[in-house]
Protein backbone atom coordinates (compact mmCIF):
# COMPACT_ATOMS: atom_id res chain seq x y z
CA UNK A 1 0.00 0.00 0.00
CA UNK A 2 1.04 3.59 -0.57
CA UNK A 3 1.50 6.10 2.20
CA UNK A 4 -1.83 7.68 3.15
CA UNK A 5 -2.67 10.50 0.75
CA UNK A 6 -5.70 12.80 0.84
CA UNK A 7 -7.91 10.14 -0.78
CA UNK A 8 -6.83 7.23 1.44
CA UNK A 9 -9.95 5.76 3.11
CA UNK A 10 -9.78 5.83 6.90
CA UNK A 11 -10.59 2.33 8.12
CA UNK A 12 -8.15 1.81 10.98
CA UNK A 13 -9.84 0.32 14.02
CA UNK A 14 -8.80 -1.93 16.90
CA UNK A 15 -10.22 -5.41 16.31
CA UNK A 16 -8.74 -7.04 19.39
CA UNK A 17 -7.05 -5.98 22.61
CA UNK A 18 -5.56 -7.59 25.70
CA UNK A 19 -4.37 -6.15 29.00
CA UNK A 20 -1.71 -8.39 30.55
CA UNK A 21 1.40 -8.24 32.70
CA UNK A 22 4.12 -9.30 30.30
CA UNK A 23 7.84 -9.35 29.64
CA UNK A 24 8.98 -7.71 26.40
CA UNK A 25 11.31 -9.85 24.31
CA UNK A 26 13.13 -7.15 22.34
CA UNK A 27 14.21 -8.51 18.95
CA UNK A 28 16.07 -5.40 17.92
CA UNK A 29 16.85 -1.96 19.31
CA UNK A 30 16.41 1.05 17.04
CA UNK A 31 17.54 4.58 17.70
CA UNK A 32 15.15 7.24 16.34
CA UNK A 33 17.79 8.07 13.71
CA UNK A 34 18.04 4.43 12.55
CA UNK A 35 14.25 4.05 12.30
CA UNK A 36 14.06 7.38 10.45
CA UNK A 37 16.62 6.27 7.85
CA UNK A 38 14.57 3.07 7.20
CA UNK A 39 11.38 5.15 6.77
CA UNK A 40 13.12 7.62 4.45
CA UNK A 41 14.72 4.87 2.33
CA UNK A 42 11.30 3.34 1.64
CA UNK A 43 9.59 6.72 1.15
CA UNK A 44 11.93 7.26 -1.83
CA UNK A 45 10.67 3.99 -3.34
CA UNK A 46 6.96 4.48 -2.54
CA UNK A 47 4.66 2.70 -3.43
CA UNK A 48 6.36 0.16 -1.17
CA UNK A 49 9.10 -1.68 -2.98
CA UNK A 50 10.06 -4.52 -0.67
CA UNK A 51 12.77 -5.66 -3.05
CA UNK A 52 15.14 -3.04 -1.63
CA UNK A 53 16.46 -5.47 0.99
CA UNK A 54 14.36 -4.85 4.11
CA UNK A 55 14.54 -7.41 6.91
CA UNK A 56 11.51 -8.39 9.03
CA UNK A 57 12.29 -5.70 11.63
CA UNK A 58 12.55 -2.94 9.03
CA UNK A 59 9.28 -4.12 7.48
CA UNK A 60 7.64 -3.83 10.92
CA UNK A 61 8.91 -0.24 11.23
CA UNK A 62 7.46 0.59 7.79
CA UNK A 63 4.08 -1.00 8.63
CA UNK A 64 3.93 0.89 11.93
CA UNK A 65 4.89 4.15 10.21
CA UNK A 66 2.05 3.64 7.72
CA UNK A 67 -0.44 2.95 10.53
CA UNK A 68 0.85 5.92 12.58
CA UNK A 69 0.27 8.26 9.61
CA UNK A 70 -3.27 6.87 9.26
CA UNK A 71 -3.96 7.29 13.01
CA UNK A 72 -2.63 10.83 12.92
CA UNK A 73 -4.73 11.74 9.88
CA UNK A 74 -7.83 10.26 11.52
CA UNK A 75 -7.14 12.15 14.76
CA UNK A 76 -6.96 15.50 12.98
CA UNK A 77 -10.09 14.69 10.99
CA UNK A 78 -11.91 14.22 14.31
CA UNK A 79 -10.79 17.63 15.58
CA UNK A 80 -7.34 17.21 17.17
CA UNK A 81 -5.13 20.32 17.09
CA UNK A 82 -1.71 20.05 15.46
CA UNK A 83 0.39 22.26 17.74
CA UNK A 84 4.00 21.18 17.33
CA UNK A 85 5.81 22.94 20.13
CA UNK A 86 9.46 23.62 19.33
CA UNK A 87 11.76 22.41 22.09
CA UNK A 88 15.01 24.28 22.69
CA UNK A 89 18.14 22.14 23.01
CA UNK A 90 21.74 23.11 23.80
CA UNK A 91 25.08 21.85 22.55
CA UNK A 92 27.31 21.66 25.63
CA UNK A 93 31.09 21.46 25.97
CA UNK A 94 32.83 19.07 28.39
CA UNK A 95 32.21 21.52 31.27
CA UNK A 96 28.47 21.73 30.54
CA UNK A 97 28.70 25.25 29.15
CA UNK A 98 26.43 25.94 26.13
CA UNK A 99 28.28 26.39 22.83
CA UNK A 100 25.19 26.25 20.58
CA UNK A 101 21.39 26.46 20.66
CA UNK A 102 19.02 24.60 18.32
CA UNK A 103 15.41 23.40 18.04
CA UNK A 104 14.66 19.70 18.47
CA UNK A 105 12.95 18.46 15.30
CA UNK A 106 10.14 15.91 15.43
CA UNK A 107 10.46 13.49 12.49
CA UNK A 108 8.37 10.52 11.30
CA UNK A 109 10.11 8.09 13.69
CA UNK A 110 9.23 10.35 16.67
CA UNK A 111 5.65 10.73 15.45
CA UNK A 112 5.36 6.96 15.00
CA UNK A 113 6.12 6.37 18.69
CA UNK A 114 3.89 9.29 19.68
CA UNK A 115 0.83 7.89 17.85
CA UNK A 116 1.14 4.40 19.34
CA UNK A 117 1.67 5.84 22.82
CA UNK A 118 -1.47 7.96 22.36
CA UNK A 119 -3.32 4.84 21.24
CA UNK A 120 -2.15 2.83 24.28
CA UNK A 121 -3.08 5.66 26.66
CA UNK A 122 -6.50 6.09 25.06
CA UNK A 123 -7.25 2.34 25.04
CA UNK A 124 -6.46 1.93 28.75
CA UNK A 125 -8.63 4.95 29.66
CA UNK A 126 -11.54 3.63 27.55
CA UNK A 127 -11.23 0.20 29.19
CA UNK A 128 -11.33 1.56 32.75
CA UNK A 129 -14.11 4.04 31.94
CA UNK A 130 -16.47 1.17 31.00
CA UNK A 131 -15.96 -0.62 34.31
CA UNK A 132 -17.76 -0.01 37.62
CA UNK A 133 -16.87 -0.76 41.22
CA UNK A 134 -19.20 -1.56 44.15
CA UNK A 135 -19.43 1.33 46.63
CA UNK A 136 -21.15 0.41 49.90
CA UNK A 137 -21.48 4.09 50.85
CA UNK A 138 -23.31 5.00 47.64
CA UNK A 139 -27.03 4.49 47.07
CA UNK A 140 -26.21 3.82 43.41
CA UNK A 141 -24.46 0.59 44.40
CA UNK A 142 -21.94 0.58 41.56
CA UNK A 143 -19.93 3.70 40.71
CA UNK A 144 -17.13 4.67 38.32
CA UNK A 145 -13.66 3.52 39.33
CA UNK A 146 -11.63 6.46 40.74
CA UNK A 147 -8.99 6.83 38.03
CA UNK A 148 -6.44 9.52 37.08
CA UNK A 149 -7.70 10.65 33.66
CA UNK A 150 -5.68 13.18 31.68
CA UNK A 151 -8.20 15.82 30.61
CA UNK A 152 -8.03 18.99 28.54
CA UNK A 153 -10.84 21.54 28.59
CA UNK A 154 -12.00 23.71 25.70
CA UNK A 155 -10.15 27.03 25.01
CA UNK A 156 -10.67 29.95 27.36
CA UNK A 157 -13.09 32.43 25.73
CA UNK A 158 -11.43 35.49 27.32
CA UNK A 159 -8.00 34.49 25.99
CA UNK A 160 -9.40 33.47 22.59
CA UNK A 161 -10.93 36.88 21.73
CA UNK A 162 -7.70 38.95 21.70
CA UNK A 163 -5.90 36.11 19.91
CA UNK A 164 -8.45 36.02 17.06
CA UNK A 165 -8.11 39.83 16.68
CA UNK A 166 -4.31 39.46 16.55
CA UNK A 167 -4.48 36.58 14.03
CA UNK A 168 -6.86 38.63 11.84
CA UNK A 169 -4.16 41.29 11.42
CA UNK A 170 -2.11 38.65 9.59
CA UNK A 171 -5.11 37.67 7.45
CA UNK A 172 -6.12 34.54 9.40
CA UNK A 173 -9.86 34.05 9.89
CA UNK A 174 -11.20 32.34 13.01
CA UNK A 175 -14.56 30.63 13.46
CA UNK A 176 -15.39 30.49 17.20
CA UNK A 177 -18.99 29.28 16.81
CA UNK A 178 -18.31 25.75 18.16
CA UNK A 179 -15.37 23.94 19.82
CA UNK A 180 -14.99 21.86 16.62
CA UNK A 181 -14.80 25.00 14.47
CA UNK A 182 -12.20 26.51 16.82
CA UNK A 183 -10.00 23.40 16.38
CA UNK A 184 -10.51 23.55 12.61
CA UNK A 185 -9.55 27.24 12.54
CA UNK A 186 -6.43 26.60 14.63
CA UNK A 187 -5.25 23.84 12.28
CA UNK A 188 -5.88 26.03 9.20
CA UNK A 189 -4.01 28.93 10.81
CA UNK A 190 -1.02 26.71 11.70
CA UNK A 191 -0.96 25.41 8.13
CA UNK A 192 -1.25 28.87 6.54
CA UNK A 193 1.38 30.43 8.85
CA UNK A 194 3.99 27.70 8.28
CA UNK A 195 7.28 29.20 7.10
CA UNK A 196 6.04 32.79 7.47
CA UNK A 197 7.62 35.38 9.82
CA UNK A 198 4.58 35.33 12.13
CA UNK A 199 4.55 31.52 12.55
CA UNK A 200 6.37 31.35 15.89
CA UNK A 201 4.42 34.25 17.44
CA UNK A 202 1.04 32.81 16.41
CA UNK A 203 1.98 29.31 17.62
CA UNK A 204 3.14 30.60 21.02
CA UNK A 205 0.14 32.87 21.53
CA UNK A 206 -2.20 30.12 20.29
CA UNK A 207 -0.87 27.67 22.86
CA UNK A 208 -1.46 30.28 25.59
CA UNK A 209 -5.19 30.48 24.71
CA UNK A 210 -5.51 26.77 25.42
CA UNK A 211 -6.60 25.38 28.77
CA UNK A 212 -3.93 23.47 30.69
CA UNK A 213 -4.25 19.68 30.63
CA UNK A 214 -4.60 18.24 34.15
CA UNK A 215 -5.12 14.97 36.03
CA UNK A 216 -8.55 14.36 37.55
CA UNK A 217 -11.13 11.62 38.21
CA UNK A 218 -13.73 13.77 36.37
CA UNK A 219 -13.46 12.46 32.82
CA UNK A 220 -14.41 15.40 30.56
CA UNK A 221 -12.26 14.19 27.65
CA UNK A 222 -9.20 15.67 25.94
CA UNK A 223 -10.04 18.58 23.63
CA UNK A 224 -6.58 19.01 22.06
CA UNK A 225 -6.30 15.32 21.11
CA UNK A 226 -10.01 14.93 20.26
CA UNK A 227 -10.30 11.89 22.57
CA UNK A 228 -13.34 11.17 24.75
CA UNK A 229 -11.19 9.24 27.26
CA UNK A 230 -7.45 9.61 27.86
CA UNK A 231 -4.85 8.88 30.54
CA UNK A 232 -1.08 8.66 30.96
CA UNK A 233 -0.11 4.99 31.02
CA UNK A 234 3.05 4.61 28.93
CA UNK A 235 5.77 6.14 31.14
CA UNK A 236 5.63 4.73 34.69
CA UNK A 237 9.42 4.94 35.09
CA UNK A 238 9.42 8.75 34.85
CA UNK A 239 5.91 10.01 35.58
CA UNK A 240 4.00 9.22 38.78
CA UNK A 241 0.41 9.46 37.37
CA UNK A 242 1.29 6.49 35.14
CA UNK A 243 2.15 4.48 38.27
CA UNK A 244 -1.33 5.30 39.64
CA UNK A 245 -2.86 4.14 36.34
CA UNK A 246 -0.85 0.89 36.43
CA UNK A 247 -2.01 0.18 39.99
CA UNK A 248 -5.68 0.58 39.06
CA UNK A 249 -5.30 -1.51 35.90
CA UNK A 250 -3.43 -4.24 37.78
CA UNK A 251 -6.13 -4.32 40.47
CA UNK A 252 -8.77 -4.71 37.73
CA UNK A 253 -6.84 -7.59 36.15
CA UNK A 254 -6.62 -9.30 39.56
CA UNK A 255 -10.34 -8.83 40.20
CA UNK A 256 -9.96 -6.76 43.39
CA UNK A 257 -10.47 -3.26 42.02
CA UNK A 258 -9.07 -0.36 44.03
CA UNK A 259 -11.74 2.12 45.13
CA UNK A 260 -9.33 4.89 46.12
CA UNK A 261 -11.32 7.72 47.75
CA UNK A 262 -8.19 9.93 47.76
CA UNK A 263 -7.55 9.62 44.01
CA UNK A 264 -8.71 13.19 43.22
CA UNK A 265 -6.37 14.52 45.91
CA UNK A 266 -3.49 12.58 44.32
CA UNK A 267 -4.46 13.89 40.86
CA UNK A 268 -4.41 17.48 42.15
CA UNK A 269 -0.98 16.91 43.69
CA UNK A 270 0.36 15.44 40.40
CA UNK A 271 -1.00 18.39 38.39
CA UNK A 272 0.68 20.84 40.81
CA UNK A 273 4.02 19.03 40.65
CA UNK A 274 3.81 18.90 36.85
CA UNK A 275 3.39 22.69 36.73
CA UNK A 276 6.34 23.12 39.12
CA UNK A 277 8.49 20.83 36.93
CA UNK A 278 7.54 22.80 33.79
CA UNK A 279 8.42 26.09 35.51
CA UNK A 280 11.74 24.58 36.52
CA UNK A 281 12.42 23.41 32.96
CA UNK A 282 11.59 26.85 31.52
CA UNK A 283 13.85 28.54 34.09
CA UNK A 284 16.65 26.09 33.21
CA UNK A 285 16.28 26.83 29.50
CA UNK A 286 16.31 30.59 30.10
CA UNK A 287 19.39 30.25 32.30
CA UNK A 288 21.27 28.31 29.59
CA UNK A 289 20.21 30.82 26.92
CA UNK A 290 21.56 33.71 28.99
CA UNK A 291 24.73 31.73 29.74
CA UNK A 292 25.18 31.18 25.98
CA UNK A 293 24.67 34.88 25.20
CA UNK A 294 27.09 36.21 27.84
CA UNK A 295 29.96 35.51 25.43
CA UNK A 296 28.25 37.63 22.76
CA UNK A 297 27.94 40.94 24.62
CA UNK A 298 27.98 43.92 22.27
CA UNK A 299 26.99 41.87 19.20
CA UNK A 300 23.82 42.70 17.25
CA UNK A 301 21.24 40.03 16.38
CA UNK A 302 17.88 39.95 14.63
CA UNK A 303 15.00 39.09 16.97
CA UNK A 304 11.32 38.24 16.97
CA UNK A 305 8.89 39.89 19.40
CA UNK A 306 6.86 36.95 20.67
CA UNK A 307 4.77 38.76 23.28
CA UNK A 308 4.17 42.07 25.02
CA UNK A 309 3.62 42.51 28.77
Amino acid sequence: PEYPGPETPLKLEIVNQRFVKAVINSGRRYSYEEAQSVIESVAKNSPFDLTIGLDAFDEAVISMDFMAKMLRKERFKKGAISFEKKEVRFKLDSDGSPIGVYFKESKDSNKLIEEFMLLANRTVAEHIFKLKVIDKESSAGKVAIPFPYRVHDQPDEDKLKPFTVFAKKYGHKFDTSTPEKIAESFNQLLLDAKGKPEQQVLEQLGIRTMAKAVYTVNDIGHYGLAFEHYCHFTSPIRRYPDVLVHRVLQSVLQGNTINDKKMEEKCKHCSERERAAMDCERAGNKYKQVEYLKDHLGEVFEGVISGVA
